[in-house]
């Protein structure tokens, strides 16, 4: 091994990655999960390692690159990369510039035994399919929808109440609409790659003076031009030369129009800079980036509503643009001019502001709330609407009022991951009191909701690519099937506009009649009542509801009696880190990820457990389970309904059934069936061949509890709630069912109230590869100390088959604490590679009373110690890793370098030294930006070095700096370089 130490450095513990060692625990750090040790393999003893038809395996540090080249570009959708070896997931693929390079570093050693690579989409989903681009026509599509009801098809035959107006009806206030457009680079964006994008939207205005609550829009990720001649999508930002760009921002006029219409400022943004470039440059894919861009965004309308100066440079033009400049270069199809900056001052009330995102954008929305709570003075967000959103992290939001819309034919983000919003921050994850829910769209696909997306809108086409699927086609076939639930694309946009005008007029215009829409009453506006069938899951805010049991754990208030079993789960079958609860599918399950989207792995979070519950079977109706009622909760006379989430499981072809049962401590029973009060609770969702549909969705069973009362019973003394199985509709006595929050409550938004929250963070750090198995740490960081507990979980990618599992930890830090040293099993070897380092990246995610910081990706960078291969030229030593949390804090405060002269004359050579560092790394000196050469620190962490002053250095204060290769630590001193007369004789 080529370790360039002195001899008289302790022997390097061998690190790293291969996350198939087993488990040691160093003093008081947290270890990571892996699998054991017996299913790591020993990697081939050379650096040239596998290759195919056009791809490669080459040896790095602790694990390999694999890389695969396509025949052409990457299709731009909202779904993310992974690559595959010999058919097993590596993880999530970064992109080249070019769209048509994946790379993966892995420390999974099958890697170098694979016969094959391949890549797909993360959802699952078909990896090239392109839906088409001429839409159906409209009069086939609702001739299919007529048949399929006619047929007993997915709506409910009593359709629920719907509101008595509509939330797209344009009332009699008058508004303005405008683009403004500050330039292709007039921005800084985030977390990005240092790169610029543009700041442009269109802007809706309230006519009249007085503040208006705002919302602000946000899109996902599509193409960000289009060809003028092929009219298809292109990439590139700024739009090259023979495309133009799609003004995806534009696509939500229907929702933005009726909002303004009744008095709210509403912003729809635009982010084709950040889907050029986010799969390529972006940790994330974005998420920052599109989070930081709508707070960004809130600051120029902040300065804009008080009446201060707006301007932004443009780095592709050079030019500076006023607002007034902005908005009449905005390219709109409205007449420019009608909003100057003039009629935006004291528009927009700054205590009452909504977001809405759609795809990538509903998880950049959600990142922009998270990001907010990081703030001193975070903004007065109220609530924050995700649209078909992704969820690559498992971020959890707080104290906002949050619904997810959830398409049933989305064939992008075909897994519906975007639904872990809701999910993850449910139960009490936080200390707040806001409602949120889920709402299931049936027969909409992902892109109509925006106009922009849509045919024959250039670069557009419906995503659901399956054209002939008998439930989600839209051939001639498909909406012949008898099946087909298919929605117009107008009707769909109606839809989306409905659902989202009508959310913010909820949530910010603190009116009642619409709340019923979102809150699981199952009200639907009349614009959609005649065609959309929509299910509703909500929980109440904390205030206003009892938690009888969520079904999350075993319980002794929960029993079982007959033939009845009931086990809680968690996670969909096959996970490669071992889990504490049993999986919730069947061993040897064939369900895919699209059909269980509660237990969806997320990319950079596959192995965090996913939404416990309890898995109820029977085989027979001689049995129950019960749910005793606890003492102090057996007076539910406050609340409205009780309410208990309900699914089939995979067992059931058509549909089950179940009788409800509530009894008081007299021994008054009230029993209804499950089919009775929402037959969506025991039927399983519309399915077909394809392994998309046939979804297992949680449903929400309604009780009032006035019909209790009706029936006699005491609701200041219930006792118990039982679940009996019966007969369905596949007619059979054995089946199985998941349940999840049981509870009482009574309808309400609750209280929005933003506040500063601690965030969740994890800090790179740089290790030596090594020869054998051993440990390193990474830390795992809270930006300040919160008064309650406080977990998340750490997970260091690398790796998804059975031969090398995914490191994954939960990590919890006590009241008051801020830093956890978390330990990762690692591997090394004695093979020179192909590369100086390898880098791994580390995520945290899904947190509790915290939230996810703007550093919640970093990399675990290992250093090649047995030599390069090839051109590539080693890195330098990075040292035996110390106290990583010490090493976190350090690079917050600089140690203080000791120099021998601090008034050295030019061509002057004089010794420094400093401590703290680790033993054994690389340090660079510089004197201010020249770097001047490098030690090694010794067995202490000391370095010792002589600066040479240069001999043409110019006289006065300069900054000599030592870098720490593999700490990160810099230490600084100033001196005065003089002249030699000055100096007392020198």
């Amino acid at each position: 091994m080529n370790r360039r130490i002195p001899v008289h450095i302790p022997a390097l513990r061998r690190p790293l990655v291969a996350l198939a060692a087993g488990l040691l625990a160093l003093g008081t750090t947290t270890a990571l999960s892996a699998l054991p040790a017996a299913a790591s393999t020993t990697a081939p003893d050379t650096a040239v390692v596998d290759s195919g038809a056009g791809w490669t395996v080459a040896k790095a540090a602790g694990g390999y690159v694999v890389s695969l080249t396509l025949d052409a570009a990457l299709p731009v959708k909202d779904d993310m990369p992974v690559l595959l070896a010999d058919g097993a997931s590596l993880g999530p693929a970064a992109e080249s510039a070019d769209g048509r390079t994946l790379t993966v570093t892995t420390a999974d050693p099958s890697a170098a035994t694979a016969t094959s690579v391949s890549w797909q989409w993360s959802t699952g989903g078909d990896d090239t399919a392109t839906g088409s681009t001429t839409l159906p026509p409209e009069s086939a599509q609702l001739k299919a929808q007529l048949k399929t009801q006619q047929n007993a098809g997915p709506k409910t035959p009593s359709a629920p109440a719907s509101t008595g107006a509509d939330p797209t009806t344009i009332g009699t206030g008058r508004y303005s609409v405008a683009d403004y457009n500050f330039g292709a680079q007039s921005i800084a964006l985030a977390d990005i790659g240092g790169i610029r994008g543009e700041l442009e939207g269109r802007i809706y205005l309230p006519s009249g003076k007085g503040d208006h609550p705002l919302v602000v829009f946000l899109h996902g990720r599509h193409s960000s031009c289009y060809n003028t001649t092929t009219l298809k999508g292109a990439s590139g930002w700024p739009c090259p030369a023979g495309t133009a760009p799609i003004l995806s921002y534009a696509g939500y006029d229907g929702a933005g129009e009726a909002l303004a219409a009744d008095g709210y400022t509403v912003v729809s943004i635009s982010a084709n800079a950040i889907n050029a470039n986010d799969n390529q440059l972006s940790p994330d894919d974005g998420a920052i980036s599109r989070g930081q861009l709508v707070l960004d965004t809130l600051t120029m309308l902040k300065a804009a509503n008080s009446g201060h100066p707006v301007s932004y440079p443009d780095a592709a033009t050079g030019q500076d643009l006023t607002l007034n400049q902005a908005l009449a270069a905005g390219l709109s199809t409205y007449p420019t001019g009608t909003i100057t900056a003039r009629s935006l001052v004291g528009s927009m009330d700054f205590s009452s502001i909504g977001l809405m995102g759609h795809s990538r954008g509903g998880e950049g929305v959600v990142t922009a709330g998270t990001l907010n709570e990081a703030l001193k003075h975070p903004w007065n967000l109220k609530s924050v609407f995700a649209l078909a959103p992704i969820d690559f992290t498992r971020a959890t939001l707080p104290d906002v009022v949050t619904t997810t819309l959830l398409p049933y034919c989305d064939g992008d983000v075909s897994d519906q991951q975007g639904q872990h919003f809701y999910a993850d921050s449910r139960d009490d994850t936080f200390s707040d009191d806001v409602q949120r829910s889920d709402i299931w769209v049936m027969g909409t696909d992902h892109d109509f909701y925006n106009s922009s997306w849509t045919p024959p809108y250039p670069g557009a086409s419906d995503d659901w690519s399956n054209t002939n699927d008998p439930v989600c086609g839209t051939s001639a076939t498909a909406l012949a099937s008898g099946k087909n639930i298919r929605l117009t694309a107008a009707q769909e946009y109606q839809v989306g506009s409905a659902y989202v005008a009508g959310f913010f007029e909820s949530t910010l215009g603190g009116g009642s009649r619409f709340q019923g829409m979102f809150d699981g009453s199952g009200q639907e506006p009349p614009s959609v009542a005649g065609y959309a069938d929509v299910r509703t899951v909500a929980q109440q805010p904390s205030s206003r509801r009892a938690d009888i049991t969520t079904f999350k754990t075993a319980s002794p208030q929960v029993t079982t009696t007959g033939s009845v079993t009931a086990v809680v789960c968690a996670n969909k079958y096959g996970r490669t880190v071992p889990e504490a609860l049993p999986f919730c599918t069947n061993p040897g399950s064939t369900l895919t990820n699209q059909q269980v989207p509660y237990w969806t792995p997320a990319n950079y979070a596959p192995n965090v457990p996913l939404n416990p519950m309890t898995h109820l079977t029977w085989t027979g109706t001689a049995g129950r389970l019960t749910v005793a009622i606890p003492p102090d909760e057996r007076n539910v006379s406050r609340y409205d309904e009780m309410t208990v989430d309900m699914s089939p499981d995979e067992s059931v072809v058509t549909g089950t059934d179940m009788k409800l049962s509530v009894t008081d401590t007299s021994g008054h029973t009230w029993s209804g069936l499950a089919s009775d009060l929402n037959k969506w609770g025991v039927t399983r969702m519309p399915s077909s061949t394809s392994t998309n549909l046939g979804k297992i969705v949680l449903q929400q069973i309604h009780v009032p509890t006035a019909t209790l009362k009706k029936a006699g019973l005491n609701l200041s003394r219930l006792s118990a709630v039982t679940f009996t199985p019966a007969i369905g509709a596949d007619g059979t006595a054995s089946a199985g069912a998941y349940l999840s929050d049981l509870g009482f409550d009574s309808k309400d938004m609750g209280t929005a109230k933003v506040r500063q929250r601690p965030t969740v963070n994890v800090a790179s750090t740089s290790v030596e590869e090594g020869a054998a198995a051993g440990t390193d740490n990474v830390a795992v960081y809270l930006s300040q100390p919160s008064p309650s507990k406080v977990t998340a979980y750490l997970t260091v990618l690398g790796s998804a088959t059975g031969k090398a599992g995914l490191a994954m930890q939960q990590v919890t830090f006590a009241p008051g604490s801020t830093c956890r040293a978390v330990t990762v099993p690692v591997t090394g070897d004695t093979v020179a590679g192909t590369v100086a380092s390898a880098a791994y990246k580390i995520a945290v995610s899904d947190s509790t009373d915290a939230v996810l910081g703007s550093h919640d990706f970093g990399t675990l960078t290992v250093r090649e110690d047995d030599g390069v291969t090839g051109t590539a030229t080693p890195a330098p030593p990075v040292g035996v890793q110390g106290d990583v949390c010490a090493e976190y804090r350090g690079l917050s405060h600089p140690g203080k370098l000791d120099v021998a002269d601090s008034k050295p004359a030019p061509g002057e050579t004089f010794p420094v030294r400093a401590s703290g560092y680790r033993a054994g790394e690389a340090v660079t000196f510089s004197l201010d930006s020249a770097a001047l050469g490098t030690a090694v620190a010794d067995s202490k962490g000391t370095v010792r070095f002589s600066v040479a002053i240069p001999a043409g250095e110019p006289y006065g204060s300069a900054v000599v700096s030592a870098l720490g290769a593999g700490s990160g630590r810099v230490s600084t001193a100033s001196v005065r370089v003089t002249r030699p007369f000055g100096r007392g004789g020198h």
